[in-house]
């Protein structure tokens, strides 16, 4: 059985003109890419991404800095310690920690990840971001072809890119066509 989540023994983010401290920062161009439509925003977000990088998902991996402190209910300001216990925690947070178990992404792993589901995973990151149990998005990015993006909680997709080729210039037009760019 395929995890939805397999670590990939890589610690740094590969892409040299992203600054992870401040993305707005970053040496490249920016666009901001919304939904349309605002009913159903985890399944508005999946069919987003399906539809930009349906050509390319394959390529995308994911970098998160700290995996298991995704969540914010997983921080305890009470005892000032981290609790990656399933017992008092929201059904997003829950189903997160469980898909990170699953997946064997030990405790404490920041890095770099490949996504066999992106279904799966897709809908339960984009709960947790939606619903405010996540302050923040994993950034997925592509270092073939140098771009990331991000999502937010508001329906949109922050997309970011070093300089336009073949793959993103089809990305952006697919994006002005299916969606409202910023």
């Amino acid at each position: 059985m395929k995890t939805t989540l397999e670590k990939i023994n890589i610690k740094n983010f590969p892409l040299k003109w992203v600054n992870l401290d401040s993305l707005t920062d970053s040496d490249g161009y920016k666009i901001e890419i919304y939904l349309i439509e605002n009913d159903n925003l985890v399944k508005g977000l999946i069919t987003m991404f399906h539809t930009l990088f349906k050509t390319v998902k394959n390529r995308v991996k994911i970098y998160d800095l700290s995996w298991w402190d995704f969540c914010l209910d997983t921080w305890n300001p009470n005892l000032d310690k981290y609790d990656y216990e399933l017992e008092g925690k929201s059904d997003e947070t829950k189903s997160y920690l469980r898909m990170l178990k699953e997946s064997s992404i030990e405790l404490a792993y920041s890095g770099i990840c490949r996504c066999n589901d992106w279904d799966k995973f897709l809908k339960i990151v984009l709960n947790c971001i939606v619903n405010h149990t996540a302050p923040y998005s994993p950034i997925f990015y592509d270092d073939e072809n140098n771009f990331f993006f991000y999502f937010h909680h508001t329906g949109s997709i922050g997309f970011y890119y070093e300089k336009q080729n073949e793959v993103v210039g089809k990305i952006l037009n697919i994006a002005k066509e299916e969606y409202d760019v910023r």
